[in-house]
């Protein structure tokens, strides 16, 4: 059993299947997105809330994974593939590591990390790659910004 929401995955009732079905809008072609029709989370996910009060709220893409392909193995988180977090078909999701999930991710620590070459084109290699404090640089750029500087501040330096 995998957890949704830190839970363990609920036993849905035929009641709870049938209001979950309600609640899916199938796109027209045969990849198109899943829709959810119910409150999405403040994150934008879709949830159902299962067995009442005491029940809970369960994530309906984990759901549907479970439900129609299988468990989500130990350690591996659903990754949306088609990048619509309210997007609840099945096949659009993808067990990864966390680590994975991540990088693939908008965020502007993904898109540095998939960074290629600095803003000036210089090639992010090994030998022209530096870090400071956890962060890379550009070494030509630095030897260049190095060079501009004024020749007073590099004599005060040097002494």
């Amino acid at each position: 059993m995998s957890p949704l929401l830190g839970k363990a995955s609920p036993v849905l009732t035929e009641k709870d299947l049938n209001r979950l079905w309600s609640k899916v809008v199938k796109g027209q072609g045969e990849n198109d997105c899943w829709g959810w029709t119910d409150v999405l989370s403040k994150d934008g996910y879709a949830y159902l809330g299962v067995d009442g009060r005491k029940g809970g709220k369960f994530l309906v893409h984990r759901l549907l994974y479970e439900l129609m392909i299988g468990p989500i193995p130990d350690g591996k988180e659903l990754d949306h593939l088609c990048r619509n977090r309210w997007c609840v078909r099945p096949d659009h999701q993808e067990p990864v590591t966390r680590q994975v999930h991540v990088s693939r991710g908008e965020a502007t620590s993904s898109l540095h990390a998939r960074q290629t070459h600095c803003i000036h084109g210089h090639p992010f290699d090994l030998f022209n790659t530096g870090y400071y404090r956890g962060n890379r640089y550009c070494r030509a750029c630095r030897r260049a910004f190095d060079k501009k500087r004024s020749p007073r501040h590099c004599r005060r330096r040097r002494k």
